[in-house]
Formats: C-alpha cells, structure tokens, sequence
C-alpha cells in the first residue's frame, strides 16, 4: 500500500490517541477496506480516505456519522467535532436547514449536493468569473420567484419562504462557498433570520440577522 504523510489535523479522520501528539506528523497507510452498514455495502470513494496506522483504522467522522443516521461539524475556532443526529420530525425546510449544517462540505460534487439537497431552484453564471452559482429557496409558498442571488430577506420575514441556500462552485466543479439563510420561528410566531456561511478557505460564521 502507497506511504501516507498525515499532519495532525483536526476534522478529516477520527483524532489520534496520545501516542502522537508528540509528534509533527505521522506516517499512516491508505486502507481501502469495504464498508457495510446494517448488511448493505456502502463506497466511500474520493471524498474519503480510509487510514491504518499502528494497527488501527482512522475512518473520516463524517462519513459514519452520514452513514449511521447523523451529521458532523467542526468549529476550528473551538477545535470542537459536532455530531448530530438527523431529525425525524419537522418540515422538509428543517431538515434540509440541518442537512447544509451537518452533511453539506466544500469540495463536494454536483452529484453528491443533489443526493443531500435535490436538485437547485435555479442555476446561475456570475458574468464576470463564470462561476456557477446554486440557489435553493427551501420551503417556498406556490407560485414563489424570486431572480436574484442575494438573500430575499423580505421573503423570509414576511413566511414567503423558510430559507434560502446559495453555493458557489470552483472552477473544478467542486462546492468552494455557501451560504444559508434561514428563520427560526418563536413560539408566539415570530420569525427571526439567522446566517451560516461557509468561505474557501474552511472558516464558517453565523448570527442573527438584523
């Protein structure tokens, strides 16, 4: 099996026991071993690679959790692996809300957006790169339009919609940014709009809107 350099990073695989925190990197073997999960195969392919070091297998968190009903995060700020459970109840708004949190990552394929999201409410050049933009309005009243790629703010405050999801695609045809906006409803029906971006480089932010 090919030799793999592996940095002690946080997010990609499983974290390594204290054996090499001592260390700047460590040297690890790709093992293309098969998965099952409940007695049916399940491929991993380029998205993932499958570790073996010391005798153990380091399998990517989100690839179980995506596989065992759940979703993953990591908060760099916090060095912190988040993994949530997918939810049974709510609209199909909320769940796709949860499913851009937890199962949505840069550097996924149009295919693999579409097994998580569907397919996009509309599909869009930016005339000065060419970049490909993605929108999805995600619980949208009938009859709703809206031709823009900023946030339609109106719209979520006034229940048009419950959010909306723009992704913005390399020039590799790999997902490189995206942003949500969504609303949060009160129990007295209140409708608060709250942000989660994700930028190139990795970093995410989120607040609430005002």
């Amino acid at each position: 099996m090919k030799k793999f350099m592996l940095g002690l990073i946080c997010g990609a695989a499983l974290t390594a026991t204290t054996t090499i925190y001592a260390a700047d990197d460590i040297k690890a073997l790709l093992f293309p071993v098969k998965f099952q999960f409940n007695g049916e195969s399940k491929e991993y392919g380029s998205r993932f690679a499958v570790l073996n070091y010391d005798g153990h297998t380091y399998v990517p968190v989100r690839f179980m959790a995506d596989n065992l009903g759940a979703g993953a995060a990591f908060d760099k700020d916090t060095n912190t692996i988040t993994v949530v459970s997918e939810p049974k109840t709510g609209s199909d708004a909320e769940r796709k809300v949860w499913a851009v949190m937890y199962r949505l990552e840069r550097g996924m394929e149009g295919k693999d957006v579409r097994k998580v999201l569907g397919d996009p409410t509309s599909l869009t050049y930016l005339d000065s790169s060419r970049q490909q933009v993605w929108r999805y309005d995600l619980g949208a009243k009938a009859g709703y339009q809206s031709g823009g790629l900023t946030a339609d703010t109106t719209g979520l405050d006034k229940g048009d919609l419950d959010a909306q999801l723009f992704i913005k695609w390399s020039p590799g045809g790999l997902v490189d940014r995206y942003d949500l906006w969504y609303v949060k409803k009160g129990a007295d029906g209140s409708r608060s709009i709250y942000t989660y971006i994700v930028y190139p480089d990795g970093s995410t932010a989120g607040a609430k809107y005002e």
